[in-house]
């Protein structure tokens, strides 16, 4: 998860955020009792290691509050230019 955040994956973050909050369904129990058994401790995992906090909401205002502090710092750069960069693999800031 370290990872993820200091990457700022937006996307995945809050993708993360969504599956944890939302917890597993008990229906999931039935149908495939190994998948909820796997993402029940995930969601424990998360919310054990601190990351309870971080819900889908939070993680957007974070993006936002980090682009309009991109746009501060340099307003000709478009507020998603970061997620350009961690996106492209090629480039010196990629890596």
């Amino acid at each position: 998860m370290a990872e993820v955040t200091v990457a700022r994956d937006w996307d995945l973050l809050e993708e993360v955020a969504r599956l944890a909050t939302q917890d597993a369904s008990p229906d999931l129990a039935v149908t495939d009792s190994s998948l909820f058994v796997t993402w029940r401790e995930a969601v424990t995992k998360y919310h054990l290691k601190g990351w309870s906090n971080m819900t889908p909401e939070r993680v957007r205002r974070v993006r936002a509050h980090a682009a309009s502090a991109v746009l501060a710092k340099a307003p000709d750069v478009p507020p998603d230019a970061g997620d350009d960069i961690r996106q492209n693999p090629g480039s010196p800031m990629g890596r």
